[in-house]
């Protein structure tokens, strides 16, 4: 307008310049009604959004990347159940939606795109669904504080013997997401009561009643000497996690027991040593392996394979590496196991177990198989002739001449043998629980053993105590010595008011030597973590049997062995775990 006033004019351009950026803003409040929520962002909605429909064939350009969806499946990070069912078309409202409206792509040229050419974006998300928990990391353990006096025949009780075998259990359990887990657990021993350092007295030592040893005390070992530590012991050492929600693998050193029976395991194969049946928990280290669950959820059904790569010797090599399998099969009301382990020069070694619910009575059983020729056995042989003594090397000590003397007189009196073919150990048992007030329920339980690589008499238990100039290989062990073995045990959990309470009496014979340990066993809980543990037992029977163990002036060459029978065992502990 000429002439017009400046104002005028600014004020038309302003207006002119409002009037052309009100449908870009109109726009881009349309834009900002499609922008998804901070939970569709961040993940805060409990259903995740479903895949979105695959483009058409030659739809997709290098410049238009795919709309935004969950996470695919993949062997890493399969997706959650919730997106694989809207996959699968059983879609909720809102995921179905989200799948039905299609997201906007960056035009060729714009900033996203060039970003993208860049920085190397991707509709690809940079984590998977299995997002990390707040505390990924638990560090915990276990204080056991252990007392034990056990007194023989003859003996004032200041003459008994007197152990305090503590352990301490620390462990890091590290999960970062529920489908992968890191586990260590390390275990310190120690004992007070034993020397220092090493040394031997030549006399058979002690058999504890209970927790001396990590699993069943070996009878070498009450003839070597033992110190008080602090020993370290790798308890487990594993990684789990699972391919496709299918195959779940458990990596490095682990715990596997196969076997239902509630004192004796002869199945329990993938351990290295036996399990004491008297102790309060199983203080076993666990063994190396590669173990692969394979479960069929529909039948309930459970098949495993492992690779054992820990022994009880070194394996050097691939050829050393044992192999195992194992399917558990859910039966109606019963349970079968069926497991086997091989190894390279060494006869498989087969297990069954079956478990059953019967009425009131819950009945199980087990079956071991194993070769005998690779066991070590040993018989008495009262008319031995002792070979002459060699000359000793001069530099040689006399301590180890008389211990090299002493196993040359025992290969002698305690010869190797062998049994041969497969030997069968058979456990069976029942339970019966009945409630007698309105929580209050007690166990009433027996159990057989029976042990064909056992020994009829205990004439050969001091050759498995005694040195050989020789290792025994896989020789018996305690609770493992005798042909046939019997229990019955009575627990009440909890009785009446007594909610912290727990009480057990039980009873093991070798009733091959006709020896036997009646114990009683009572458990409180205080302070909510505190737990206090008592226990004692009464042994009778045969003075020489496995419960007993004594030994009457055996003469090997001159050299006399004695030790008394033992009569009683006491023993308290303080536990604490957190």
């Amino acid at each position: 307008m000429r002439g017009g006033s400046p104002y005028a004019e600014s004020g038309l351009r302003i207006a002119s310049l409002l009037a052309g950026l009100l449908p870009m803003f109109l726009a881009a409040a349309a834009l900002a009604q499609e922008r998804p929520s901070e939970s569709d962002m961040f993940g805060g909605s409990s259903t995740p959004p479903a895949a979105a429909p695959p483009a058409a064939s030659g739809s997709a350009t290098p410049d238009a990347p795919p709309a935004a969806s969950a996470p695919q499946s993949s062997e890493a990070a399969p997706a959650p159940a919730a997106a694989r069912a809207g996959n699968a078309g059983e879609q909720s409202p809102s995921s179905a939606q989200a799948a039905a409206a299609p997201a906007p792509s960056a035009p060729a040229g714009s900033d996203a795109s060039r970003d993208g050419a860049v920085l190397g974006a991707s509709a690809t998300p940079m984590f998977t669904e299995e997002m990390a928990p707040e505390d990924p990391l638990k560090v915990g353990g276990q204080l056991y504080l252990r007392a034990q006096t056990t007194g023989s025949r003859g003996q004032v009780p200041g003459n008994w013997s007197f152990s305090s075998p503590s352990l301490v259990d620390l462990y890091l359990d590290a999960r970062p997401n529920d489908r992968v887990r890191g586990y260590v657990l390390s275990r310190i021993s120690y004992d007070p009561t034993l020397p220092s350092s090493a040394t031997s007295d030549g006399q058979i030592g002690a058999v504890q009643a209970t927790g001396s040893t990590a699993g069943s005390q070996s009878l070498s070992s009450l003839f070597q000497p033992a110190t008080r530590g602090p020993n370290f012991t790798l308890d487990q050492l594993w990684l789990r996690f699972d391919v496709k929600h299918t195959a779940f693998l458990t990596v490095g050193k682990q715990h596997v027991r196969w076997g239902t029976g509630r004192f004796w395991a002869p199945t329990d194969y993938l351990h290295l040593r036996r399990r004491n049946p008297l102790d309060v928990f199983d203080a076993r280290a666990g063994t190396t392996m590669i173990k692969v669950h394979l479960p069929v959820e529909s039948k309930a059904w459970n098949f495993y394979a492992y690779g054992i790569s820990e022994a009880s010797e070194a394996t050097p090599t691939l050829g050393r590496v044992a192999g195992a399998a194992r399917a558990e099969l859910v039966l109606g009301p019963a349970e079968l196991g069926l497991g086997a382990v091989l190894k390279n020069h060494d006869k498989p070694k087969y297990a069954l177990d079956l478990s059953a619910g019967i009425s009131d009575f819950d009945v199980y059983g087990e079956l071991a198989l194993r070769d005998a020729s690779g066991i070590d056995r040993v018989r008495y042989q009262a008319d031995a002739v002792v070979p002459d003594a060699p000359t000793p090397p001069s530099w040689q000590a006399p301590a180890d001449t008389a211990r090299a003397r002493l196993a040359q007189v025992v290969d002698a009196y305690y010869p190797i043998e062998h049994k041969n073919g497969y030997q069968p150990q058979v456990v069976g048992g029942l339970t019966y629980s009945r409630k007698y007030n309105d929580n209050d329920t007690f166990t009433l339980g027996a159990e057989y053993f029976y042990n064909a690589l056992g020994y009829a008499s205990p004439a050969a238990y001091p050759g498995l105590v005694l040195p050989h100039s020789q290792n025994l290989n896989d020789p018996a062990a305690f609770f493992y010595l005798g042909q046939h073995y019997g229990s019955v045990f009575l627990t009440f959990p909890a009785p009446f008011s007594f909610d912290n309470h727990t009480f057990t009496l039980s009873t093991l014979g070798n009733l091959s030597d006709r020896s036997f340990i009646t114990r009683f066993d009572y458990s409180l809980v205080a302070l909510t973590h505190l737990r206090f543990e008592a226990f004692a037992s009464v042994r009778y029977g045969n003075e020489n049997g496995e419960f007993r163990f004594g030994v009457q002036r055996l003469d090997l060459g001159g050299v006399v062995f004695s030790r008394p029978p033992a009569i009683l065992d006491f023993g308290a502990a303080l536990r604490i775990a957190i």
